[in-house]
């Protein structure tokens, strides 16, 4: 049986972020991933400024980086436009298949083991360790495991569970999130996005809660809409027939009009991903006895604009930290593992919490 200092269920930015910290710290790191990287992730892909106070980041841009947005347009209900322009950028594009592979190799050459492919099948805490199944049939040992495997993670449903919380996230707290990404070649995208890049959204899209947005890389556009999956299920009650992907070709074919989007250019059904996204703290606690939980697992996303990137990559950076003082300490109780909920609490909790009124 292997033995971890920290075992990291999940390795998308904020699993592979905790890895990457924790390695340096020069802790026994396991980061296993049911999928096989590199992989696929729905998502915008738009990184805040926040995003430059990570260091090993913004030093290897050429990784990663698709474009640096200078322009923002957003569209009313009634379309009447807001355009920003900035001398700085205030926006990142990246493509999540190449950003989320390349934090994974940053944490592998800082020294953690990479288990993907391989699936968790359950864990059990006990007193000295933390015992983790792997559906191989593999156990590892631990001491302390970091729930990291997005909205259905299993280490969130144990707190949960052990705090009396709800254990699924309510409608309310859940955001449905459908996108593609097609090639558009660089003459459109220099003419119509321009060497700014412009990203835009359409707010209340159709008057629905939410929006849609057109996001420029490099050569690709990344479209999609966004909003609370409770909009979603009253309007399926309300009219059976209504289907939401139809309603992003839909949103396609405003973008066309408006000329955003190549009109000879038809999207198939086939190509639209999509994902649930809890948004604005769920949980009321994020640890228990050797376990915590970060980015999408505790509920770590804007209410207002889904970006939940940075606060997966920060929430992994202040787990490794708080975990640096509690393997000193060498008490891995609730109370010493409270550490890391009132250091995020601390530093964005408050902001989470108003947008999260905001959103409802």
């Amino acid at each position: 049986m292997n033995h971890y200092d920290v075992v990291v269920e999940g390795a998308g930015p904020a699993g592979a972020t905790a890895a990457y910290y924790l390695a340096i710290q020069g802790k026994k790191v396991a980061l296993v991933d049911r999928a096989k990287f590199p992989r696929e992730k729905a998502c915008g892909g738009g990184l805040c400024v926040h995003i430059e106070e990570f260091d090993h980041i913004i030093s290897n841009w050429d990784d990663f980086l698709e474009s640096k947005c200078l322009r923002g347009i957003v569209y009313g209900p009634d379309f009447t436009p807001v355009d920003y322009v900035s001398e700085a950028p205030f926006f990142y594009n990246i493509r999540r298949l190449k950003f989320d592979n390349t934090l994974v190799q940053y944490a592998v050459a800082e020294g953690a083991t990479l288990m993907d492919g391989i699936a968790v099948k359950n864990f059990e805490v006990h007193d000295d360790k933390v015992v983790t199944t792997l559906r191989n049939g593999e156990e590892l040992t631990s001491d302390v495991i970091i729930g990291a495997g997005g909205s259905f993670d299993m280490v969130s449903r144990r707190i949960r569970e052990i705090e009396k919380m709800p254990m699924k996230w309510r409608d309310q707290d859940i955001a449905t999130a459908l996108y593609f990404e097609v090639d558009v070649g660089r003459e459109f995208m220099d003419r119509v996005y321009g060497k700014e890049r412009i990203s835009m959204a359409h707010v209340k899209y159709q008057n629905l809660d939410g929006y849609g947005w057109s996001f420029s890389k490099d050569t690709v556009l990344n479209v999609g809409i966004g909003c609370p999956r409770s909009v979603v299920k009253k309007i399926k009650k309300e009219n059976p027939k209504w289907d939401e992907r139809q309603y992003l070709l839909d949103y396609v074919d405003t973008l066309k009009e408006q000329g955003w989007f190549p009109k000879e250019m038809e999207i198939d059904r086939k190509m639209i991903a999509g994902s649930n996204i809890p948004v604005g703290m769920g949980m009321s606690c994020t640890v228990g006895d050797r376990m915590l939980v970060v980015g999408d697992a505790g509920g770590f996303v804007s209410p207002l604009s889904g970006e939940g990137l940075y606060y997966a990559l920060d929430s992994g950076r202040i787990a490794a930290d708080s975990l640096d003082q509690i393997f000193k300490a060498g008490k891995f109780d609730k109370d010493s593992m409270m550490l890391y909920h009132n250091t995020w609490s601390g530093k964005w909790g408050d902001d989470l919490e108003w947008l999260k009124v905001a959103w409802h």
